[in-house]
């Protein structure tokens, strides 16, 4: 009953998405640094550049999440699970992942009284999964199919692929796209010379089928063999994998 509470109280705390603080204090020193730096300023398209690029990488938004899952695998003969051999586990953590601009990958142009700003898309910079709130419950021990590391690893990559999808279908990344545009509009607009005789564009570079080739996939768990270990070694590893 203590098992099913809990899992009851984790079931509600499923997490939301908040902003954070968009005016970061390195995009504020940095532009106090460029105002300051010339009584009489140059805006150019390689000054701007480069202090978007300083910033290397802009988060404006993050989601925190509690979750349930659970795991489950069997030993297969040609497509047929094999009997006795299956294992499980059910596990409880929370994480938080974020949202945001690899503003290394900025590019500005400065046309008259134009300036325009080329970002790359909004994507999600970090998903961590916080090693002091993992609890494991009803693991199996099945002597024929025992639970390996790269079950835990499997795992945990499935889990957060799964709330970063479903933090994007909530809207994450539309979201962090429109606070992203915000927050270099307001670091622009600190440059006096800036906001008082310049117009502001900002927009985003559309993903290529170049870029999408690139994303690497996950190998199945259950094609991956571990060499024997101690249970003490196994339960380092799989709370580390876990981040």
């Amino acid at each position: 009953m203590k098992v099913l509470d809990t899992l009851g109280k984790v079931k509600k705390a499923i997490g939301g998405i908040v902003a954070i603080v968009i005016t970061i204090a390195v995009i504020f020193t940095a532009g106090v640094m460029y105002a300051g730096r010339n009584a009489d300023p140059v805006v150019t398209s390689t000054a701007l550049t480069q202090q978007l690029q300083e910033v290397s990488e802009l988060a404006v938004m993050e989601y925190n999440y509690t979750k349930v899952g659970k795991f489950e695998n069997s030993l297969t003969f040609n497509g047929w699970n094999i009997p006795l051999t299956k294992k499980s586990f059910l596990l409880t953590y929370a994480g938080e992942l974020k949202a945001g601009v690899r503003m290394d990958q900025a590019e500005v142009e400065v046309q008259g009284k134009n300036i325009t700003v080329l970002l790359p898309p909004v994507e999600i910079l970090s998903n961590i999964i916080d090693e002091n709130s993992i609890e494991v419950y009803d693991e199996t021990k099945n002597i024929f199919n025992p639970i390996s590391v790269e079950d835990y690893t499997y795992f945990a990559t499935e889990q957060k692929e799964r709330v970063a999808d479903e933090a994007i279908e909530n809207g994450l990344l539309s979201e962090a796209a429109t606070k992203t545009q915000s927050t270099i509009r307001k670091y622009f607009n600190m440059i006096p010379e800036i906001k008082e005789d310049y117009n502001i564009e900002i927009k985003f570079k559309e993903i290529t089928e170049d870029d999408q080739n690139n994303e690497t996939t996950t190998p199945n768990s259950s094609e991956s063999k571990e060499p024997e270990q101690n249970e003490e070694n196994k339960q380092e590893k799989k709370e580390s994998i876990l981040q």
